[in-house]
């Protein structure tokens, strides 16, 4: 069952981390991941990866359930479940390369900001093993974080094989040698050798939950549809929105939320004049949603409802949330809404952005018709299988607009203006 981020109850939900309204992610910088051999990704309040099928979107998404992972399971359980490393580094070329990295910039201490940011780095590295055992090949880990604990200064956390080291002027954290620790080990599940209770090791615990907070939502149709067990207060939607009918219920609860959502579901859907949520027949754990008709007797089941209609109801449940994590990704938003419904759905994602992070896929130049420049990163592939992101910048974006004379971003895009149209 997902439950709702600690990050939200209380003005510091855990000890050395930031609020949840100032804590976010700045950049992403990510080396031989998949299709990304080569990326430096800016993440402001509301990111759209624009780009043609197989640019290599998705996988942005991916490396942030990639980090969640670790966070969750541990760096082996996390490349193991992904068929290995060679699945995961970037294939193309005759060899698998030896190295993948995977940088993030953001602001979970105290004393971080945009100009002096928290950082955090994961280096997985694959060494063939010489002499006997040619063929075979070793795998180790590096890991890095950079934390603010106090102004003008921080506090460098490394984990290099079987070691660790620490340079902090907190008091506590220096260490008299170098600890032994295993050589996968990952500070992410609080491998470290601090105390407990020590700021950065807090620090870093509050990233870890960040982290296995992003969700990448990806609504499954047919999961929407069913009845949803009914679960614990304040929980998520999930990733697939297999428990929308149970959400739908709590967010009920939030008067604002629930009716600014039901103004915009009928203003998409005008043959629809209200949403209920009641018991599943038969049962007495279960919920679903029934719609109702204008026109129509009785109500119609989210079983019978149109595959645009369900989307909708995810999408704006989803950006109507009070409650969200510090980031969400969303994959493909565009997928299954009208063109009508992208101009409401651009202005809905920059108010949601107020309230979490939002990375978001798609191939819609309708929605990317209601986008800034700065909103928006175009995405390619090259002849040699990498992707290149952002394949172009955004000041070169700003001088198309102004030398097209107003022209629209989507058109500009589609065109080929842009790059990345096709």
């Amino acid at each position: 069952m997902i439950r709702r981020s600690l990050l939200i109850s209380g003005p510091w939900p855990l000890p050395g981390l930031a609020p949840r309204l100032n804590s976010r992610f700045l950049r992403l910088t990510v080396e031989n991941f998949r299709t990304l051999t080569r990326m430096e990704l800016p993440l402001g309040p509301l990111t759209v990866l624009v780009g043609p099928n197989a640019a290599g979107k998705s996988n942005v998404l991916r490396v942030f359930e990639f980090l969640a992972d670790v966070a969750r399971f541990g760096i082996e359980p996390t490349v193991e479940a992904r068929g290995g490393y060679g699945e995961i580094a970037f294939r193309g070329g005759d060899h698998t390369l030896s190295g993948m990295r995977i940088g993030l910039e953001g602001i979970w201490s105290e004393y971080a900001s945009e100009s002096s940011p928290d950082e955090y780095s994961l280096s997985l590295l694959r060494r063939r093993v010489a002499g006997e055992n040619r063929g075979r090949y070793h795998f180790s880990r590096r890991e890095r974080f950079v934390l603010h604990h106090q102004a003008d200064d921080a506090a460098a956390i490394e984990l290099l094989r079987d070691t660790a080291q620490v340079e902090s002027s907190v008091p506590g954290e220096q260490l008299s040698r170098r600890p032994e620790i295993s050589g996968m080990a990952t500070g992410l599940r609080g491998d470290l050798p601090l105390h407990a209770d020590s700021p950065s090791v807090l620090a870093i615990r509050g990233l870890a939950k960040h982290l296995t907070d992003v969700r990448v939502f990806d609504a499954d149709v047919r999961a929407a549809r069913r009845p949803s067990p009914v679960g614990f207060p304040g929980q998520l939607l999930a990733n697939d929105a297999s428990n929308l009918a149970d959400f739908l219920l709590e967010l009920k609860k939030e008067p604002d939320a629930w009716d600014a959502l039901l103004e915009d579901v009928t203003t998409l859907v005008p043959s629809i004049e209200d949403i209920d949520v009641q018991p599943a027949p038969g049962t007495s754990d279960r919920v679903t949603v029934q719609l109702r008709e204008r026109n129509l007797r009785g109500r119609t089941s989210l079983a019978d409802a149109s595959f645009g209609t369900v989307r909708i109801l995810c999408l704006f449940a989803l950006l109507h949330d009070p409650h969200p994590p510090v980031m969400t990704c969303i994959e493909e938003i565009d997928h299954g809404l009208h063109p009508h419904a992208l101009e409401l759905l651009a202005e809905r994602l920059r108010e949601a952005s107020e309230r979490t992070q939002l990375l978001v896929t798609t191939h819609a130049p309708v929605l990317v018709d209601q986008l800034e420049p700065e909103e928006i990163v175009i995405c390619e592939r090259d002849a040699k299988g990498a992707s290149r992101i952002p394949a172009t910048s955004t000041e070169s974006i700003q001088e198309v607009v102004e030398a097209s004379e107003g022209l629209p971003l989507g058109e500009l895009w589609f065109s080929g203006a842009l790059g990345g149209g096709r």
